[in-house]
């Protein structure tokens, strides 16, 4: 994608073109966000809420994956699930909250803390 280049002075025109027509009129809302339910709603279209109980079933997967494999990271599973980097980072943050697996030590690895 390239675009144009437009100077300062073509810029302060079109500004000043704008003004001409009087004052803004701002409509109100747009800077206030969406409300809770609008927001939970989207979440929910993004994959991004959802239950945090372990009943999702995209998580018994991930679960069942760490077991088989005996490997656990978020990339790892973000691969095996096909899904996005953030539900594969919330997948592996509730195993650790779970006792699944441990924290990531220095390096980044997570020992995997079911018996196999």
């Amino acid at each position: 994608c390239h675009g144009p280049f437009v100077s300062d002075e073509e810029v302060e025109e079109i500004v000043n073109h704008l003004k001409a027509f009087g004052p803004p009129e701002y409509k109100s809302g747009v800077v206030d966000g969406p409300t809770d339910d609008k927001v939970d709603s989207i979440d929910q279209v993004l994959g991004l809420g959802g239950n945090t109980d372990g009943e999702d079933a995209i998580y018994d997967q991930a679960v069942a994956i760490v077991m088989k494999d005996r490997k656990c990271s978020t990339s790892y599973i973000q691969r095996k699930l096909a899904i996005g980097y953030n539900k594969a980072a919330r997948l592996v943050e509730q195993m650790e909250e779970s006792g699944l697996v441990s924290p990531a030590n220095h390096v980044g690895k997570r020992e995997i803390l079911i018996p196999e």
